[in-house]
């Protein structure tokens, strides 16, 4: 599945759209795009998304940021769609300051990731 890369930002950052699902509720949200991020080890989502399909927390935990500070988080478990490909249970972060999903490792290396700069597409598989 190719999907282009997010042009708002500079250099364009890889990027696809996905829906979040609580199948316990029901719920799912409207196809939102996620930032592909290699480097994050987790993946992130706003709160309002979480709140939107009623995720419910699974854990406290810390997390360490970018510049190496730790603060608290909240884990959530959530279903991720990622075109025709489904991921039951991934854990994420709940962020209450950002409004992008961030998706990390934990999500990406269950995928076969294709990032193709010059052509700023992505492709990716199961």
């Amino acid at each position: 599945m190719k999907h282009p890369y997010d042009t708002a930002y500079e250099p364009p950052f890889p990027a696809a759209p996905v829906v979040l699902y609580n199948n316990e509720e029901g719920l799912r949200t409207e196809k939102v795009q996620a930032l592909l991020d290699t480097g994050s080890d987790g993946s992130l989502v706003p709160i309002a998304y979480l709140e939107e399909i009623l995720a419910p927390p699974m854990a406290d935990t810390h997390i360490r940021s970018h510049w190496g500070e730790w603060c608290a988080a909240q884990l959530f478990a959530v279903d991720l769609e990622l075109g025709s490909l489904r991921l039951p249970g991934v854990f994420v972060v709940g962020d209450e300051q950002g409004n992008e999903i961030v998706l990390g490792r934990n999500v990406l290396n269950k995928l076969r990731l294709l990032l193709d700069g010059p052509s700023a597409f992505t492709d990716f598989r199961t």
